[in-house]
């Protein structure tokens, strides 16, 4: 699987005062990514992902330094903007807390697409709780399940939960991308230029499906007896197979609820096996699943293996399991 390099892709969009003005993307005679905004010149992007590059796909998307130089109390909501570097899903929120931070105060993680420039609809949030600690509060968002294409705008944001409010954290260290921010009561966003919300986000590259493992009988198998019991395993290279996901046709016939699923190993993969009521009738009997892993990345297989023999004489042509003459 390829790796992530972020800081290859680091394509970003960034608005003048108005907020309402593109930049130009250029490189520089080092290749780096410069924008210009038309009042400034050219202005070298910060990286987006400086703990990126594992082998596991992750990146980390950010505008900060990572130091901390204020802090808001103000009451607004507050959005970074992002944008995807390859078609991926958005696993974690980072929001940064120091001291007084945003310690214990409940606040919902938005997740907003883009309305020309200013974060649009919400693709999906979950509620948070400060940690007691100083550094980084990580959110969960796998179990939001965003999917993200090559280019798309997004926005992380953090808004108010009621009457509370955390304090956000920003660092004001040149360049700035800045942050769009709004009263809880207004609808309107605006473009903050004068310092970076430390809100980061985390996003995998892996959009691959689960795969198969030790097929029995084998795919194209011949000579096959019609009282075998069929086995498969159904593996995910980077993540956990969703036991729930699981659906399996053999024969033409839905049989997820009389196969046996279990673990086939602590990295979340499954054992399916399947024994028919009645045997196989002699000729070709096509295997079917689907499944998805933990961040939603679904497929498929089918293959077939070829029945020569019986001994059930009750076996007939309107039996239930049938014989499939063609993929479905």
């Amino acid at each position: 699987m390829k790796k992530i390099i972020l800081t290859a892709l680091m394509l970003a969009l960034i608005f003048s005062v108005a907020w309402a003005n593109r930049i130009t993307l250029s490189a520089d005679s080092e290749g780096r990514i410069v924008v210009t905004d038309g009042d400034s010149g050219a202005i070298p992007v910060p990286p987006l992902g400086e703990h990126n590059t594992g082998e596991d796909g992750e990146g980390e998307l950010l505008w900060d330094d990572g130091v901390m130089d204020e802090y808001w109390e103000d009451g607004y909501n507050r959005a970074v903007q992002f944008i995807a570097p390859v078609d991926c899903h958005l696993i974690t929120g980072l929001v940064y807390q120091e001291d007084d931070g945003i310690l214990y105060t409940p606040y919902y993680f938005a997740v907003y697409g883009d309305a020309d420039g200013v974060p649009g609809e919400e693709l999906g949030g979950v509620m948070a709780v400060g940690d007691a600690h100083n550094g980084w509060d990580e959110i969960n968002l796998i179990s939001v399940g965003i999917a993200l294409t090559e280019g798309d705008v997004f926005y992380g944001a953090v808004i108010k939960n009621g009457g509370e409010f955390p304090y956000l954290c920003a660092d004001t260290t040149e360049p700035i991308h800045g942050n769009f921010y709004n009263e809880p009561s207004q609808m309107e966003w605006v473009f903050d230029e004068t310092s970076n919300l430390m809100l980061r986000v985390v996003v995998d590259d892996d959009v691959a499906g689960p795969y198969t493992e030790n097929p029995n009988p084998a795919p194209g198998d011949s000579g096959v007896h019609g009282d075998v019991t069929l086995s498969f395993e159904i593996h995910d290279e980077n993540h956990s197979v969703t036991r729930d996901s699981i659906i399996v046709m053999v024969a033409g016939q839905i049989v997820t609820d009389k196969c046996t699923i279990s673990q086939a190993s602590m990295d979340g993969s499954f054992l399916v096996t399947f024994k028919p009521e009645k045997e196989f009738i002699p000729g070709d009997v096509y295997v079917f699943w689907y499944a998805e892993d933990e961040l939603g990345n679904g497929d498929d297989d089918t293959w077939y293996f070829t029945v020569d023999e019986f001994s059930d004489d009750s076996a007939t042509e309107d039996t239930s399991w049938g014989v499939i003459k063609e993929k479905f």
